[in-house]
């Protein structure tokens, strides 16, 4: 057999094995044989350490381009077990395909399992090789299968995009911030400030509905109860009991009805996920942020609050606020802000007491208008600056006030800037940094330039 004959067979036994290698990897990792988690919902389980939700997407729903108000082209799982990934082992073995977390978008976690810690759900997590370090991170007042549950986009063809809006929202409105289990893990285990995650619930329209289920189911529940009572007492005390249980039921219902619409706030100074008067087809509303000390769910922060956070951190392009009129009594006025400049942190030690400044700079256009008034006179316009820049320091002050006096968090990293003035990590370790910060002396400086209203000058 010559050279050239013994390379030939080489060469066709090694592409053998290449064919015969890649189409099995072809074969098991086949579109057809995954079955894509987008979401992923941890609950505290009745029998288990946790109730595990999962929220696939119908493959033939994205080779089809199908609008995913269709509710069918959605999955959704869940099972209890004692770790997060022996539940999704079971979940795969019920759906008999295999589960991959390549494309799970956002992570969900009760609150209710938020304030017993999550470290370990964190840590075990990011070390999963499927899991992306940029999917979301979510603590919603209801829980996690509830909010999963209700996730129906309306103007988005498919549920991942909808959940890929969060980064875009968070840069136009400061209503809720860009958390990812990334900065999470990076936070817990740098050491360098305290945590936070995106706070969802449910928006007014699911919550409606799911007191209307509370009511129907509990009342379903109290005709039961009070049909076997009768069977087994006289037909007065059978009266007697099903007159009692039927004012019950009407007092817990008004309760219910009463609850739902006293709960709605309209203003950003006490707006939260969970309360807000939003309604329609999707069931879920993200506002707020949910604050973590070290890993456990502390509180919470209202949307007037998270715009403060993010202007401190520079992580926001505009927003609108509305401010009390200084040209008119009894009156508000919108303004939309932007950032004119980075914002600026000092920190400084005076007599063993620390002292935090923040400095803002702003600037801002009218939005509301009235027929009476010059949006381009000078005396007007530095009436409005005044006013703005007023409305924000005091925002800024009740924010510090929260983060340090009543949550004792460094979510801002304010620890970074005060390093400089100790030459060893022991020296910033007896300083006792907690104690230090939560009596810290906090100042704010807000210029804010008002250029003029949008579009119209003169009315």
């Amino acid at each position: 057999m010559n050279k050239t004959t013994i390379w030939i067979l080489i060469f066709f036994i090694f592409l053998f094995f290449f064919i015969y290698g890649f189409s099995n990897s072809y074969i098991s990792h086949n579109l057809s044989n995954l079955a894509y988690v987008f979401s992923l919902g941890i609950d505290k389980g009745e029998n288990a350490n946790f109730k595990i939700t999962a929220q696939f997407t119908k493959n033939s729903a994205i080779s089809k381009g199908n609008s995913s108000d269709d509710s069918s082209n959605f999955v959704l799982t869940s099972c209890e077990a004692d770790s997060i990934f022996n539940g999704i082992n079971l979940i795969n073995s019920y759906i008999g395909r295999e589960v991959n977390l390549a494309h799970c978008s956002v992570v969900v976690f009760s609150k209710e399992i938020a304030e017993q810690g999550i470290s370990e759900e964190i840590y075990s997590l990011i070390n999963n090789e499927e899991i992306r370090p940029d999917a979301n991170l979510v603590v919603s007042n209801c829980s996690a299968y509830d909010y999963i549950n209700n996730v129906k986009p309306n103007i988005e063809t498919l549920t991942s995009h909808y959940y890929e809006t969060f980064s875009i929202t968070s840069k136009f409105t400061g209503y809720i911030a860009d958390i990812t289990i990334g900065n999470f893990f990076n936070d817990l285990s740098g050491r360098s400030g305290d945590s936070t995650a995106i706070l969802g619930g449910l928006n007014l329209t699911a919550r409606e509905n799911d007191s209307s289920s509370g009511n129907s189911s509990q009342s379903s529940v109290e005709d039961e109860e009070s049909s076997k009572s009768s069977s087994n007492s006289s037909e007065s005390s059978s009266s007697e009991s099903s007159e009692n249980s039927s004012s019950e039921s009407s007092s817990n219902t008004s309760k219910v009805q009463n609850s739902t619409s006293s709960d709605i706030i309209t203003s950003s100074e006490n707006l939260i996920a969970g309360n807000s008067s939003i309604s329609g087809g999707r069931g879920t509303e993200n506002l707020g942020l949910a604050v973590f000390k070290n890993d456990k769910y502390c509180g919470e922060l209202t949307v007037s609050e998270t715009i403060s956070h993010l202007l401190i951190n520079n992580k926001i392009s505009t927003c609108v606020v509305s401010i009390d009129n200084p040209l008119k009594e009894n009156s508000k006025i919108e303004i939309q802000i932007s950032p004119k400049k980075k914002s600026k942190i000092t920190t400084n030690i005076e007599n063993n007491n620390l002292k935090i400044n923040v400095k803002l700079n702003l600037v801002a256009d009218i939005i509301s208008l009235d027929r009476e008034t010059d949006y381009e006179n000078n005396f007007i316009l530095e009436k409005v600056s005044e006013a703005t820049s007023s409305y924000f320091k005091n925002e800024l002050n009740k924010y510090f006030n929260k983060v340090s006096k009543e949550y004792s968090v460094d979510i801002d990293k304010f620890c970074l800037s005060t390093l400089k003035y100790f030459p060893t990590e022991k020296d910033f370790y007896n300083f006792n940094w907690d104690e230090k910060y939560k009596n810290a002396e906090f100042s704010a400086d807000v210029d804010v330039n008002v250029v003029s209203s949008l579009l119209v000058t003169q009315t």
